[in-house]
């Protein structure tokens, strides 16, 4: 596994949860893949379209994140980042904390890394 690629992977992690704090749907339009899926902790599950729909119209906002033992493992053209985290959101009006362990996937296509799905569970607290 190449330092660099764990590096770069490592960025667009910190990138992609910097945006989802800001509510920047433009960076991650740029980083999901058009075929993301979107595992949520409560089994819910999201398109890239519907995510970033909720996103935009506020049903949905994370006010801060903290990621623990983030772990990257790449596979030719897959990386796969494991972690943990604290997650800080508003949704349907009422303020959530959720602790959870996830696990991230970023697929190379078309010569960059893309964010193609996520899965987290709640941890026991």
């Amino acid at each position: 596994m190449s330092d660099s690629v764990t590096a770069e992977i490592l960025e667009l992690e910190r990138r992609r949860w910097a945006a989802l704090v800001d509510a920047d749907t433009a960076v991650l339009r740029q980083l999901f893949s058009e075929r993301m899926s979107y595992t949520h902790s409560n089994a819910m599950v999201d398109t890239r379209e519907s995510y970033l729909g909720a996103l935009e119209d506020g049903t949905v906002a994370y006010v801060a994140v903290d990621v623990a033992d983030e772990q990257v493992r790449v596979f030719d053209a897959t990386a796969v980042v494991t972690g943990s985290a604290v997650i800080d959101a508003r949704a349907g009006g009422r303020d959530l904390r959720t602790h959870a362990r996830y696990s991230a996937v970023w697929a190379r296509q078309d010569g960059r890394w893309s964010f193609v799905c996520w899965h987290s569970t709640p941890q026991p607290r």
